[in-house]
């Protein structure tokens, strides 16, 4: 930004002075990840340096001149001062609905003396920074230690909005543990491409990982596993880490309230999963007595080889406990939705249970699938009660489980699958193993890490995925099951660069997208945005 002729003068010869600093920015504005839906290429170059101010005549923009602000500080040294509104060389926020029609849809536009962004609501006004930054040198994204003082941007205007209301990431971080830290850069890194769904899965059979005061054994007893304890290390099909040695891990409620508000400032709003009835092992060595029949002997192993992990539908003392845990559940998470889970509940699970028979005879009910449908039924109930409504996998629409109109169920098998549902009127969430199970090997190889039990999942893969086109698909996310997850480093090479994918995937009209153009914006300026942020990501062959 400049304001006469003699800051015009400097502004020529600072870059004939650093010449390979504008060419890392360039002209080019073919940076952005997602791609933009317009992009439009203005005549010349913008600075952003230590006299830039902004101003926004909305509360809306708070969180995003708080994200530009804090990696100016960390990465230039400077604090964005506040200036007036007829100030030239400023980042100017607008609250305009009646321009801007659509949800999270914003307006960028960047001339040599000012920015304007416009935007309806919080995060339109949040992505069109996100997007401002992306045009920017990758070195506002920090980590590198160099501080810049002036960074250009290409004058351009940017017209945009999301395909899909849902774009997310699945974390799991029952089967190894992640750290806080770890957790919100991980949430960070999705805000960063204009992702907006955070699918937490907390608990499984390999660990109970969120605090609920009622029920302290839940996180003392079924937060550990290992030598002697009532957990073990390993089970099918993660059989590549040490198991002579403990692991623990939880996150108190002071944690989860921590990472939901800083999950917010970056419009993105987390899920919860609680895994029941099958998938709670955890729950189940915890607290025994009130989630199984003691006269059941029913014997069985879930997929994944662990024997007798599925909560007892026929105990009241089970709706009990699952009402408690809602409730606490409820009061940390603000989002409207709770994941129950509802997948892969073992074959033989109930049948030699007599408080189940009992049921069955009780209320008419013909097969186990009918008691699991009474079971959501309930738990169904016990969500409205507490004002959420409920997400879960696809299993639970098989029968006819007597669910609201509004719940969501996550179509993870195929993509014929969620194409079923759409048929019968579901609401969808599209994460089909084939495309977006970011666990899986990338090609098969025993170099690779990730599983090897669906097909594997390149980039090129996760990319060339298209949900389609309903009112019943609310969008689409990705899923990080982590048994083969040893530590961040692997995590973060099993997610980077598929959530690039995945992301415009989410948010790119279709006949917007291109595979060679994108992975050219990958290999220029993509992959050193993660570089400079310390991401251990799976490289991309450049295209010559």
């Amino acid at each position: 930004m400049h304001k006469n002729k003699e800051s015009h003068f400097f502004l020529i010869l600072l870059m004939l002075i650093n010449i390979p600093l504008f060419l890392s920015a360039g002209n080019s504005i073919n940076v952005i990840i997602p791609k933009p839906q317009k992009l439009l290429l203005g005549k010349g170059i913008c600075l952003i340096t230590k006299q830039s101010t902004y101003f926004s005549d909305t509360a809306l923009s708070k969180h995003a001149i708080a994200y530009l602000k804090s990696h100016l500080k960390q990465n230039a040294g400077y604090q964005l001062k506040r200036g007036s509104v007829s100030k030239a060389d400023s980042i100017r926020f607008h609250y305009d609905p009646k321009k801007i029609k659509k949800a999270e849809a914003y307006l960028l536009h960047i001339e040599k003396e000012k920015i304007t962004i416009e935007a309806r609501d919080k995060a339109g006004f949040f992505y069109a920074v996100v997007s401002l930054m992306q045009l920017m040198d990758p070195a506002i994204w920090g980590g590198s230690g160099k501080r810049q003082k002036n960074w250009p941007v290409p004058c351009c205007t940017i017209e945009d909005y999301p395909r899909y209301q849902w774009r997310g990431m699945m974390l799991d971080t029952s089967r190894n543990f992640f750290s806080k830290t770890y957790v919100k850069k991980f949430i960070d890194r999705m805000a960063q491409h204009k992702l907006n769904r955070f699918h937490w899965h907390l608990t499984d059979d390999e660990g109970w990982r969120i605090e609920i005061k009622r029920y302290p054994l839940l996180t003392k007893t079924g937060a550990r596993r290992g030598p002697g304890t009532k957990l073990p290390f390993s089970t099918y099909p993660a059989m590549r880490g040490p198991k002579n040695r403990i692991q623990s891990g939880y996150y108190t409620q002071k944690d989860i309230r921590e990472i939901v508000a800083y999950a917010k400032a970056r419009s993105i709003e987390i899920l919860p999963e609680i895994d029941i009835p099958g998938h709670a092992k955890a729950a189940i060595v915890s607290y025994i007595k009130l989630l199984q029949d003691p006269k059941d002997k029913s014997r069985y192993r879930s997929v994944q080889k662990v024997s007798n992990n599925t909560i007892n539908p026929a105990m009241e003392s089970s709706y009990v406990f699952l009402e408690n845990v809602i409730a606490e559940v409820s009061g940390l998470f603000p989002f409207g939705y709770i994941h129950l889970g509802g997948d892969e509940v073992p074959k033989g699970a109930w049948k030699k249970s007599p408080v189940v028979q009992s049921l069955m005879q009780k209320k008419g009910l013909k097969n186990t699938k009918e008691v699991q449908n009474y079971f959501f039924t309930r738990l169904d109930k016990i969500l409205a009660k507490y004002h959420r409504k409920m997400i879960a996998w696809q299993e639970v629409t098989q029968g006819r489980a007597k669910l609201r109109q509004n719940d969501i169920f996550i179509a993870w098998k195929s993509p014929n699958s969620g194409r079923k549902l759409i048929k019968e009127h579901r609401n969808v969430i599209m994460a089909p193993v084939q495309y977006l199970y970011f666990d899986q090997q990338y090609s098969r190889s025993k170099k690779e890490p990730g599983h090897t039990w669906s097909t594997p999942v390149s980039t090129q893969k996760t990319y060339a995925f298209n949900p389609g086109n309903s009112s019943y698909i609310h969008g689409v996310q990705a899923c990080l099951w982590s048994e083969t997850a040893l530590n961040e480093k692997i995590a973060d090479y099993l997610v980077w660069p598929r959530a690039l994918a995945l992301s415009e995937v989410a948010w790119t009209a279709q006949k917007k997208r291109n595979w060679k153009e994108f992975q050219k914006r990958v290999s220029k300026e993509g992959l050193k945005r993660l570089k400079v942020q310390g991401i251990h990501y799976r490289p991309v062959v450049p295209i010559r």
